[in-house]
């Protein structure tokens, strides 16, 4: 997953799939920021 800060509180996008749970999508919905980690900070790069 990747969060992306672009103007709306925990907005999640994608595609439809059928091979997605609705209710772990549903799940998804109900995720705060404390169960997320930073994994890596600085700079993207294409190397």
């Amino acid at each position: 997953m990747l969060l992306a800060d672009n103007g709306s509180d925990w907005y999640i996008s994608g595609a439809p799939a059928a091979r997605w749970s609705d209710d772990d999508l549903r799940a998804l919905a109900r995720m705060t920021g404390r169960y997320l980690d930073v994994v890596r900070m600085g700079p993207l790069t294409t190397e």
